[in-house]
């Protein structure tokens, strides 16, 4: 990310002692840090740390969304959590899944803009360990997002994504995704899949949707069954 947007935010947050007071840590992670950010279709990822009161986060929204304006951001996802629940991310506050099963990619492909590195609180994860956990917590995230579409299409892009990573796909990189599901030939998660890197052009719709993450995530299931033999 460019410096002026970093100094942008960090003089804003100066500017507000109530945040700074309240403020552990601010990250930047993602596609603009891994260097596969395009314009139109990427968010801008980040990750605030509170040492006990979420009041803040209004206030460093806007600062955020102030500073990072032009970037090209199709939005500013900002996630959040208590210092406290850090030292266990799968139990306690939200399991984010770039502080659990995509956190290998987290640790190498984040700054810290402000406040302090969270990298020695986290405990760490491998990815094998927790694919089960992960499609499961898909499937469930179908089921509560019955009719937002917005919703599901994220849910059903998560889920091809996947799908890449257990098929060959050696990082979360946009253009090794893409070959890995154009080498697996599943024509529906790359149709998914494409029509995100495609500034989300294709609207699918919520049968399609849903069908596609029950299927794909049951037979993601089924296979791990059959190695535990």
């Amino acid at each position: 990310m460019d410096e002026t947007i970093i100094n942008c935010i960090k003089n804003k947050i100066k500017e507000d002692p109530r945040l700074m007071d309240e403020l552990y840590s601010l990250l930047l992670y993602g596609s603009a840090v891994r260097g596969d950010f395009i314009e139109g279709v990427s968010d801008l990822d980040f990750f605030v740390v509170l040492k006990s009161s979420e009041e803040p986060l209004s206030s460093l929204r806007r600062i955020l969304e102030d500073c990072v304006k032009n970037t090209g951001a199709v939005e500013v996802d900002l996630a959040w959590e208590f210092l406290e629940n850090l030292d266990d991310p799968l139990n306690k506050g939200v399991p984010f899944k770039f502080l659990t099963i995509y956190q290998e990619d987290f640790l190498k492909n984040h700054v810290v803009i402000y406040g302090e590195d969270i990298t020695e609180i986290l405990p760490k994860y491998r990815f094998e360990e927790l694919i089960e956990w992960r499609v499961t917590r898909l499937l469930k995230l179908s089921d509560v997002n019955m009719g937002n579409l917005k919703m599901l299409h994220i849910t059903a892009g998560e889920v091809a994504r996947l799908l890449a990573l257990l098929n060959g796909a050696k990082t979360l990189k946009k253009k090794d995704v893409l070959e890995a599901l154009q080498k697996l030939k599943d024509e529906d998660a790359l149709s998914i899949y494409a029509s995100y890197l495609n500034k989300r052009s294709i609207s699918f719709d919520e049968e399609f949707l849903r069908s596609f993450i029950t299927i794909r995530c049951n037979k993601i299931l089924k296979r791990l069954k059959l190695k535990t033999r």
